[in-house]
């Protein structure tokens, strides 16, 4: 292994893998309150930063998406380790996660707003 050069795929489905995690967590957190609005973590999306209710409710309205979306990319990266192809599965749940997150939290966010 030394003087091997790693497959890049692998690596680039485990960081994944675990941003996608870190977003459960940040989801988590920011839906409960324990994350407030802030200039430097959470989602930042112009619906989400209109008020602290629009914060947590789009959080909290991503945490279902992201939770789904992380133990694909984690299912996928674990079958990755003896079947290469499948560390394929884990760089799309990163992608279409992050879309469901965005289109998920966004709306929930608007909603609270309009109540």
């Amino acid at each position: 292994m030394i003087g091997q050069r790693m497959h890049p795929v692998p690596v680039v489905a485990w960081i994944f893998t675990a941003l996608l995690l870190l977003l459960v967590v940040v989801c988590i957190m920011a839906g409960r309150g324990q994350l407030g609005m802030n200039r430097f973590v959470g989602i930042r999306f112009p619906s989400l930063m209109r008020s602290d209710s629009a914060w947590r409710a789009g959080h909290a309205a991503a945490v279902m998406p992201a939770v789904v979306s992380w133990g694909a990319a984690l299912v996928c990266s674990a079958i990755g380790t003896t079947a290469l192809p499948a560390y394929w599965g884990a760089i799309a749940a990163f992608v279409g996660g992050f879309v469901w997150v965005a289109v998920r939290a966004s709306h929930a966010a608007s909603k609270s707003d309009h109540r």
